[in-house]
């Protein structure tokens, strides 16, 4: 009698996943994934964020992603590669500058950094700050150095390194580096520097240099930056990024960026963050129909797909319960 039993269930068995197969055949699949998203969407509606997960779950999640995975060497050596493809693109196209970067952006982006020094903390700073000034100090002395090089005739430069003693040339910079040192630090702390009408200067000056640069062709960068510069930004970056997510500073900065994302979106619906995030169920359903058919019919021709369904139903229609219900 059990055998009987175990006969039907076997056919019901084979029934069911028949029904299945049909339901995610080319045929249905489409309107399956419509009326499936839209069910999804309506039940969304229906609870917010923290209904499913916690704060405490992403940081987590999050953390072992960004901290405690190792990454591998592959991820540079695959950055590198598409480097060079981007690389040979760009150096190939006919494209000038100005149409990979509006004019409108750089002008923005200046405008920006030209509103820093305006407030009064700024120009304090800029006046005051050691490192800077011994950075522009240096500048200007290196600059000073290499035009009188360049300037003086070589047999006047050989005599003057002659006949003057070393630590005068040596007391010589030092004194230069001072005065330099004063005068850059004056020149910052000085308020007229930060005067709108300089800036609107500065500005001008800008702008013709951006708009000479923009006319250019793309494939003139090779001539400032090669594939192999880029790939070694990359790298240093890549090495850096290694090590500050290991610092506590990184772990405190991401948790407190779970936190902030969950105070303002844990109270909202599922379908109200879609909305703030710009998920459209147009976009959804339109990236559904391109990935899930092709891969369902993958694994209908594999054999994938019922054996996948058999696999989880047959426990079932073996089960003792279940053949009992079978009179």
């Amino acid at each position: 009698m059990s055998e009987e039993k175990q006969m039907v269930a076997d056919r019901l068995l084979d029934g069911l996943v028949d029904y299945l197969l049909e339901k995610l055949s080319p045929a249905q699949l489409d309107g399956l994934i419509e009326q499936e998203l839209d069910y999804v969407l309506n039940k969304a509606s229906e609870y917010v964020l923290t209904d499913w997960v916690s704060a405490e779950q992403i940081r987590i999640t999050a953390q072992k992603y960004a901290v405690e995975m190792d990454i591998s060497g592959a991820i540079p050596e695959l950055v590198g590669d598409m480097v060079e493809q981007f690389y040979d693109h760009a150096i190939q196209s006919q494209r000038t500058i100005a149409d990979v970067v509006d004019e409108d952006v750089v002008m923005a982006l200046l405008d920006k950094v030209l509103e820093i020094p305006l407030s009064r903390q700024s120009v304090a700073w800029l006046g005051r700050n050691p490192v800077l000034l011994a950075v522009l100090a240096g500048g200007t002395q290196l600059g000073l150095k290499t035009l009188l090089h360049q300037g003086l005739p070589t047999a006047l430069r050989d005599q003057l390194q002659k006949r003057l003693p070393a630590r005068w040339l040596g007391s010589l910079e030092t004194r230069l580096q001072e005065w330099l040192l004063k005068r850059m630090e004056q020149l910052l702390s000085d308020p007229y520097l930060y005067r709108d009408e300089n800036l609107e200067e500065l500005r001008e000056l800008v702008l013709v240099a951006w708009q000479d640069f923009s006319q250019r062709p793309v494939a003139e960068l090779r001539e400032l930056v090669s594939s192999e510069d880029i790939q070694e930004l990359f790298v240093i970056g890549f090495e850096y990024w290694r090590e500050l997510r290991h610092t506590d500073y990184f772990n405190a900065m991401l948790e407190s960026g779970v936190n902030a994302f969950f105070d303002k979106y844990g109270d909202t619906t599922l379908t109200e963050l879609l909305d703030e995030v710009g998920v459209t169920r147009a976009m959804m359903l339109d990236d559904a129909r391109r990935f899930l058919p092709p891969v369902m019919e993958k694994l209908r021709n594999e054999g994938l797909l019922e054996a996948w369904l058999r696999r989880h139903l047959s426990g079932f229609f073996e089960a003792e319960g279940t053949l009992e219900l079978l009179n």
